[in-house]
């Protein structure tokens, strides 16, 4: 597919190689692809951001570098952390234990 390859080929060669494109969708009401950007990090991959195509395939609009890293940086943020111990010991270390 051209758009998930022109998106690719922009994140690789101005972004980085931890992002990636997302499945290109087409919404028939503006005309305009969207095309998710995927990021992975420490915690998994991300949506960190969303190009859009107009139906020439021509940008409308690139997230930039400096936005996908904030929105990278929130949403880490919010992922839940998976720690194992004695619930007493993670009691003691102010950790809310939770059986799976």
């Amino acid at each position: 597919m051209q758009v998930y390859e022109k998106v690719r080929k922009y994140l690789y060669e101005n972004i980085g190689h931890l992002t990636t494109p997302g499945t290109p969708r087409f919404d028939i009401k503006t005309k305009t692809w969207k095309v998710p950007v995927l990021c992975k990090t420490e915690r998994g991959i991300l949506i960190v951001g969303e190009f859009a195509l107009d139906k020439d395939e021509h940008f409308i609009n690139i997230p930039t570098k400096q936005e996908m890293l904030k929105t990278a940086e929130i949403e880490v943020s919010k992922l839940p952390f998976l720690f194992y111990g004695v619930k007493r010991e993670l009691e003691h270390k102010g950790i809310k234990a939770v059986t799976i």
